[in-house]
């Protein structure tokens, strides 16, 4: 028994289907590898954690989010205003939405990744642009001897990976009122949202269940010269929006199984993915990764958004090699080229440059580009054409107004 055979039963999952003469030889060999044995005590304690229970509630706060309208195509705006909306529900048959204000970036900034607008109102932008901080997370990449670490970057995931809905006020929902609270906030090299602010809001009552919800978000940090950064001033709008008034009570709204097994299962994807957060914070790269291939194992390989956090995590790491690999098995696993528009384009094509591939960054810019409709020459897109173009490096894609 070797050490490729251990990470290899650790892999793929076996140690509960071990015949018994197979597990005599493992135990002989951690007992000799120190390595082995802590790899193997490892995925032991992830797979002892309790699964935390389901709230009562959850199945039909979600269900009143999917309520939201559809995204539609990006469109581009003078200054971009990038508007998601987020898998949030409010109290009883309220919908919620959250909407990213950013301005156009400096090149040296952190800007965020594009997403689909949705159907909300465009509101005007932010006045503040957002502030790279030169805090560093203590741990950064060493490098593989072929990247420029100077030149990893990725941007502040637009989208929390984590967040919890804000409550509908009572008063508010009794009298079927809608309302909305612009928020500014700083995002730690630990993904930890901090110092949260009202900028303004429609109605007093909305701001504090705002600052309360935002308060408990959770991102991936931006990367800047390959290790992890805070980002301050950023800015988000929470909308409520009141039930419609022919929608029937929520106690009287009729689920099936196949809607409550789905969120059942998203429910628990997304404290999976809260625990793997939780380690990448605490710099736990290993347990990270073991998080992540038990999120493999329970809920299928294909999924791009556990493709993209393997993608951040190696980037992390400065294993370059498998974070390409991965980014590029994410873009590949959308189903749809709307989805395909919030993928990991950006990162990708900078640990490309970073690695001198530059035929390659230059390739990827024009694949993200056949997905719109009109030029995406702004933010960290308009930064890394401009560094191709001064190596020579074009595509008249990429120069359309």
């Amino acid at each position: 028994m070797s050490c490729n055979d251990i990470a290899s039963v650790l892999d793929t999952h076996r140690t509960a289907r071990l015949a018994p003469a197979d597990r005599a030889k493992i135990d002989a060999h951690l007992a000799a590898c120190a390595d082995c044995s802590a790899a193997w005590h490892a995925q032991s304690e992830l797979l002892a954690l309790r699964v935390p229970p389901v709230p009562s509630t959850l199945l039909e706060r979600a269900l009143l989010a999917s309520r939201l309208p559809q995204s539609a195509p990006a469109r581009r705006a003078r200054l971009p205003v990038i508007i998601g909306s987020a898998v949030l529900a409010g109290a009883a048959a309220a919908a919620v939405t959250v909407s990213m204000l950013r301005e156009q970036q400096p090149v040296s900034t952190v800007a965020s990744t594009r997403l689909e607008q949705s159907d909300t109102p465009a509101t005007p932008p932010a006045v503040d642009t957002p502030v790279v901080d030169v805090d560093v997370a203590p741990a950064a990449p060493k490098g593989d001897g072929v990247t420029s670490v100077e030149l990893v970057e990725t941007t502040l995931s637009i989208l929390p990976l984590v967040r919890r809905p804000p409550d509908y006020p009572p008063d508010a929902l009794r009298q079927r009122q809608g309302g909305d609270v612009q928020l500014k906030f700083d995002v730690t090299t630990a993904g930890f949202v901090e110092n949260v602010s009202v900028v303004k809001s429609s109605d007093p009552q909305f701001e504090e269940p705002a600052v309360r919800a935002l308060s408990t978000w959770r991102y991936l940090p931006g990367i800047a010269a390959g290790k992890r950064v805070a980002v301050r001033d950023l800015r988000t709008i929470i909308r409520w929006e009141p039930p419609r008034a022919d929608e029937p009570p929520a106690d009287e709204r009729k689920v099936d199984a196949k809607q409550e097994a789905y969120m059942r299962e998203f429910v628990a994807f997304s404290n999976d993915l809260e625990i793997a957060v939780d380690r990448l914070a605490a710099d736990d790269f290993r347990g990270t990764e073991l998080q992540l291939d038990q999120m493999q194992a329970v809920y299928g390989a294909r999924r791009p958004d556990l493709l993209g956090f393997y993608g951040y995590l190696f980037t992390v790491q400065g294993n370059y090699d498998r974070a390409i690999d991965a980014y590029e098995k994410a873009l590949s696993l959308f189903p749809t080229p709307a989805q395909q528009r919030s993928g990991p384009w950006v990162p990708l094509a900078n640990l490309y440059f970073a690695r001198h591939q530059y035929d390659q960054a230059l390739n990827t810019l024009v694949r993200q580009r056949a997905l719109y409709k009109s030029a995406i020459n702004e933010g960290e897109n308009k930064a890394l054409i401009a560094k191709l173009r001064a190596l020579g490096l074009t595509h008249p894609s990429l120069e359309a107004p």
